[in-house]
């Protein structure tokens, strides 16, 4: 039983990304080519997203943990819904730009309630953050994959199979998610306090610092990395397949590496550490390319610091929370993701016409090499999780 409990819950986790998979990758392309609004509004309008995103992950995080399960994922999903089903209906500039803000505050509190309800069932499975990292991948890679071509048949299509999607994530949850019994925790009285857990507070700033600066990288890839392409002849095509690559990878690396790894503390830490490196590493490998396989190498080391760590940090965050705030805990990291891609593009962008590309390399390399110690100040202070 407990095991079909888990699996609904990774199914909805999937779920929610396919949702995010087939929105976000058109987005400029839509408010640029069809609303015929400059690629400046467009990236405010994705930075608006994206603040709005923080804001849903918070209140999420808050309200799995003080008011109830299923109302707070249908909080997030109604509003999600809401929004797909008025832009499918008005696709139209400025309310599209609204819509879209409104979709992210869902989303935020959706993710971040799905996130947090997946961290209250870790002490029963040590597993469910990687499994359920695996399945989003797969799920991503799936719908950003069909999200250009359902683009080229109607926009009304993209959001349609979306709403779909989230419809889906919806019933599951109403099926299969059962309630925290908040009151009784509370009896523990063990309360997050930050005037009393030093040592939790500095760790959790570590690890939001270096999920901030693996985004800010990490977006390198999605945004910068592709005018460096094109300049060196190398098409949109075979960049777009780059992420196809990556997901494959992904997949595959993951229950490879997973083995290797045992579930405790010091082994979360070490993937952390080691996966941080293999992020440093890959942009270092693309310094001066000019030929596609260099750009390939450089995302398969990236795949291999993905899988080692943004799989292992919801797990390692998780031992700073208890019963009473593993999902706020959660939205921290969340949140922490959210800053990390909405600050990325830009700053990478001023750099590199400030600069050039190398040096941009060059900063984000010794920024991940310099997080590195940071990360092995990091003690366990979980009495609950091995």
């Amino acid at each position: 039983m407990f095991f079909l409990k888990n699996k609904s819950t990774l199914f909805a986790s999937m779920f929610v990304n396919m949702g995010i998979g087939l929105i976000m990758p058109i987005t400029t392309l839509f408010i640029h080519e069809r609303l015929k609004q400059s690629l400046i509004v467009a990236g405010y309008v994705l930075m608006a997203f994206s603040i709005a995103m923080v804001v849903g992950n918070i209140i999420g995080g808050f309200l799995l943990d003080r008011w109830k399960v299923k109302q707070t994922h249908y909080l997030g999903g109604a509003l999600v819904c809401i929004s797909l089903v008025m832009i499918i209906i008005w696709p139209l500039w400025p309310l599209y730009a609204f819509l879209v803000i409104l979709y992210g505050l869902g989303l935020g509190i959706l993710n971040s309630a799905v996130n947090g309800y997946i961290a209250y069932l870790q002490k029963e499975d040590t597993n469910i953050f990687t499994n359920a990292y695996w399945l989003a991948n797969i799920g991503m890679g799936i719908s950003t994959f069909i999200s250009g071509t359902l683009y080229t048949i109607g926009i009304r299509e993209v959001f349609l199979s979306s709403l779909i999607l989230f419809s889906v994530t919806l019933v599951i949850i109403a099926l299969n998610f059962n309630s925290i019994e908040h009151s009784e925790l509370k009896k523990e009285n063990k309360q997050f306090n930050l005037s009393e857990n030093t040592v939790s507070i500095r760790s959790l700033v570590i690890i939001c610092l270096v999920i901030i600066f693996i985004w800010i990288g990490y977006e390198q890839w999605n945004s910068n990395i592709s005018v460096l392409m094109l300049s060196k002849n190398i098409s949109v095509q075979k960049y777009s397949f780059l992420f196809t690559i990556s997901t494959f990878e992904i997949v595959i690396f993951q229950p490879l590496l997973r083995p290797v790894f045992k579930s405790n503390f010091e082994n979360e830490r070490l993937r952390v550490v080691v996966g941080v490196f293999m992020f440093a590493l890959s942009y270092l490998i693309i310094l001066d390319a000019t030929t596609y396989w260099r750009f390939i190498l450089g995302i398969t080391v990236l795949s291999i610091g993905d899988v080692l760590a943004l799989t292992t940090i919801p797990a390692l965050i998780n031992r700073y929370a208890n019963d009473n705030n593993r999902a706020s805990i959660q939205s921290i990291s969340s949140t922490a993701g959210s800053v990390g891609r909405a600050i990325g593009p830009l700053a990478g962008g001023y750099m590199i016409s400030q600069t050039n590309y190398n040096f941009t390399f060059i900063v984000i390399f010794v920024g991940h090499v310099m997080l590195l110690p940071l990360l092995l100040l990091l003690k366990n202070t979980s009495k609950h999780i091995n």
